[in-house]
């Protein structure tokens, strides 16, 4: 193969730079057969070139097939070795023992806020309870004073109307 088409396209424009100028413009004059010759010899190596590279793709996909296969095996091999390499990092144990201390400090909140959720509960419910309790000794206290002004001391009084037989008391 003869010089490679790089070497004819700088020998072309060296040609071209080093040509005498033309006065009043801006064009120069060049050797026609040499600079045809140079653009001849330039497309014959790239011609060669081209038809050298196709040969190579053509030939080699087998090539490209294995080379891609290795080149999946490298990149597992290196994943592999970098996730051992994590494991067994100080940088994990430290982040570790970290996600471990903040599970611990997560929970203890956590049981903190069910502990103040069931004191403010019991509060609530003893305020109802007292409520209750202060409603029903009203109730009995106005039925004491209704009996007592009343004379009710029959049976048929302590069953509330629509009681257990359904009924109303005549």
């Amino acid at each position: 193969m003869a010089e490679p088409a790089a070497a004819q396209l700088e020998a072309l424009s060296a040609l071209v730079q080093q040509a005498k100028a033309v006065p009043m413009s801006a064009s120069c004059m060049v050797n026609r057969s040499e600079a045809l010759a140079l653009i001849e010899s330039a497309r014959t190596a790239l011609t060669d070139e081209l038809t050298a590279a196709r040969d190579a793709t053509n030939a080699s996909p087998p090539a490209l097939e294995r080379a891609k296969a290795e080149a999946e095996q490298i990149v597992r091999a290196a994943q592999e070795k970098a996730d051992r390499l994590v494991d067994s990092s100080e940088v994990l144990k430290t982040a570790r023992a970290r996600a471990g201390d903040l599970q611990a400090q997560a929970a203890a909140e956590a049981e903190a806020l069910r502990k103040e959720a069931d004191v403010y509960v019991d509060f609530r419910i003893a305020a109802m309870e007292a409520g209750l309790q202060k409603t029903l000794s009203q109730i009995q206290t106005m039925r004491s004073r209704l009996e007592t002004r009343s004379g009710l001391h029959a049976p048929e009084t302590t069953v509330l109307p629509g009681g257990p037989s359904g009924t109303p008391p005549e």
